[in-house]
């Protein structure tokens, strides 16, 4: 059983409990959201430990400033004392690829990986399966998409969960369906506009991590960039995706944004690393800067010192005179 059969099971699964193909689909989705929890948590927690030795960041960065291979080197070592990832801002969204690209394949001819092959004549056959795939080719989902799949596909009203924007606009089939997804603009609309809603959402959810993250350097400033493009990038690629992935995204930018939004209250910020001299305590840098020894000054005697005899050899401070100055000009006025 390979990775795309996995996919395939899950959803016959979920739609012999909930019989609604899209359902079946958001639900896939949330488990995938739950199995991938712990390393949303570790990300979390990374973020806010990056937050925690900007101080000391910036410190290294004045330091070795013209000096990029010594202040990459140096932030390397301070990220990896910390359990920091400084491209943790992006991993929510690059998790997301294996499930995508199983989603996709799985959703856009979900029969060849059910047990089906497809024959010259555009008909779906049985193949000779035993084990796992054997269930999955005699589940409740197969059945109804060899019966009907026209039925199994519709889910929102004007949306087929087998069809793209690009196919709606081109009044072309899909894999799955021998029937046209449209016929123009005019029928595309509920695709684009779910489309331009996933973009949005994804958009959203960069935008809150980037605002929660104060992460400074050229490793910062690429994942910013990055944070910006994918979103772009992913509607553009989302006009020719079936309409089954574009909700598996969507699903997903909306649980990320609930959860993001969650974890952030929960794991508030700690109390910022002070940057110090270079000096550091088990490897890390101090807490607190370094406290400063109080100054004394030795106290001088006023007026001139007078030296004893040679008995003791102590000094004895003279008294200065009390004479004021302006006794001393009127003696030299007489």
């Amino acid at each position: 059983m390979g990775f795309f059969q996995i996919f395939a099971g899950t959803l016959a699964a979920v739609f012999a409990v909930i019989p609604s193909y899209g359902v079946a689909i958001i639900v896939l989705t949330l488990i995938v959201r739950v199995l991938l929890l712990p390393l949303s948590i570790k990300q979390t927690r990374s973020m806010r430990e990056m937050q925690r030795v900007q101080p000391e960041v910036k410190r290294i960065q004045a330091k070795h400033k013209g000096d990029r291979q010594a202040s990459t080197e140096e932030l390397q070592k301070l990220y990896k004392e910390h359990g920091i990832n400084p491209f943790g801002g992006c991993a929510p969204l690059l998790m997301q690829f294996p499930a995508l690209i199983g989603l996709f394949y799985v959703i856009r001819a979900p029969l060849g990986y059910m047990g089906y092959r497809l024959t010259t004549a555009g008909e779906w056959v049985p193949r000779e399966v035993t084990g796992l795939v054997q269930a999955i080719q005699d589940s409740t989902l197969a059945n109804r998409l060899t019966e009907a799949p026209l039925a199994v596909n519709r889910f929102l009203p004007g949306l087929r969960l087998d069809c793209s924007a690009s196919t709606a606009i081109g009044g072309a089939e899909s894999q799955s369906v021998p029937l046209a997804c449209g016929d123009g603009l005019v029928s595309a609309i509920p695709y684009l506009l779910l489309v331009l809603l996933m973009g949005a959402t994804t958009y959203y959810q960069q935008r809150q991590m980037m605002a929660a993250s104060t992460a400074t350097g050229p490793q910062a400033q690429q994942t910013q960039m990055l944070g910006r493009i994918m979103p772009v990038m992913l509607m553009f690629f989302s006009f020719s995706f079936p309409t089954g992935v574009v909700m598996y995204w969507l699903t997903t930018n909306v649980w990320m944004i609930a959860q993001q939004r969650i974890m952030l209250r929960a794991a508030p910020q700690r109390t910022p690393v002070v940057p110090s001299d270079g000096a550091a305590t088990n490897g890390k840098p101090s807490l607190k800067p370094p406290s400063k020894a109080p100054t004394t000054q030795p106290s001088r005697a006023k007026g001139p010192v007078k030296q004893s005899g040679s008995n003791g050899g102590a000094r004895t401070p003279t008294p200065a005179s009390s004479k004021s100055p302006n006794a001393s000009k009127k003696k030299r006025r007489r």
